[in-house]
């Protein structure tokens, strides 16, 4: 049986048609929506990488108008390359040691280092920031580890891309990343470009059958409306982000803040379980070491109460 193709944009002009068809769609990350250059960006670079439409716009993000890809999926591609040996990553202090084995043409097997220490991140100005760098600062500093490491040794599975958790943080030349313009590629009608475009809007296997669309993350509030976020990083970044408001509540008591944390842990048990190991566990952590703080200054304020648990 043949297979079906339901759509082959031939022309810019169909390309474009199809991108903001995407665009529109809920279905698609809330950075593509409304934006249909970046979503036809995100396509071709998805076709370089090996990665089908779907799963290039879940994992590929176009920041300040350059796509980068989130660092699971930079793993999963360099994971997917005939030449990969193996990768260890840890933390030695305040410090995260990422290395990557590749076996050369001669059979050798060449390791590559990357690192990046919470130092390097006080130097450039990461952890003064409200966010990831403030609520998991350990997996960040293995993700820009990682980054290094995978970059350096296989430059040719990622095709110059850096990861999306770096792109973040680089300087946004005073202008909001998300408001920022993203040309389309040169797309010639009849060439090559074209042809790649459609060839990967068909259906075929892909390099990393293990990157799946994820499915939206629900995000409890307390008193207010549930949100919810496509990413991982996304919704913990926002829950951090939520953790730290409630942490410097200062028109509330120290009590009242404790209540506040543990009621929004209890909110988003399942969400926080579904996570990576250590990032939902750092944050599980990171409420507690609020609380400890809380205590801390409850006691400062005469108010401390021995009957308060530390969970």
């Amino acid at each position: 049986m043949s297979k079906l193709t339901i759509l082959e944009p031939k022309t810019l002009t169909e390309a474009m048609e199809f991108a903001t068809v995407l665009s529109k769609s809920g279905m698609v990350p809330d950075h593509y929506q409304g934006k249909p250059s970046n979503v036809l960006v995100a396509i071709q670079w998805g076709y370089e990488l090996g990665l089908a439409p779907m799963q290039a716009l879940q994992n590929i993000s176009v920041i300040q108008g350059k796509p980068s890809i989130w660092g699971d999926a930079m793993l999963a591609l360099v994971k997917a390359h005939p030449a990969f040996r193996g990768m260890h990553e840890q933390l030695e202090g305040d410090t995260a040691i990422c290395e990557v084995k590749r076996e050369m043409e001669n059979g050798e097997i060449e390791t590559t280092v990357g690192s990046f220490s919470i130092a390097e991140a006080n130097k450039a100005g990461l952890t003064n920031k409200r966010g990831p760098w403030q609520t998991y600062p350990n997996r960040m500093l293995k993700l820009r580890a990682r980054g290094f490491a995978l970059r350096d040794a296989f430059p040719d599975a990622i095709k110059g891309l850096i990861t999306t958790e770096e792109a973040r943080d680089y300087p946004d030349e005073g202008k909001n990343p998300s408001e920022k313009a993203v040309q389309a590629p040169n797309v010639v009608s009849g060439g090559d470009t074209v042809q790649n475009l459609v060839e990967a809007l068909t259906e075929q296997p892909s390099a990393i059958d293990e990157v799946k669309p994820l499915k939206a993350l629900p995000l409890a509030i307390p008193n207010r409306d549930t949100e919810e976020y496509q990413l991982h990083e996304d919704w913990a970044n926002r829950y951090g982000e939520l953790m730290f408001a409630m942490r410097g509540a200062d028109k509330l008591s120290p009590a009242d803040r404790r209540t506040k944390l543990k009621e929004l842990e209890q909110l988003n048990l399942e969400v926080l379980d579904q996570l990576d190991d250590e990032l939902g566990n750092e944050l599980k952590e990171k409420r507690l070491s609020y609380n400890k703080q809380l205590s801390m200054d409850a006691k400062k304020e005469g108010n401390d109460d021995q009957s308060w648990p530390n969970s």
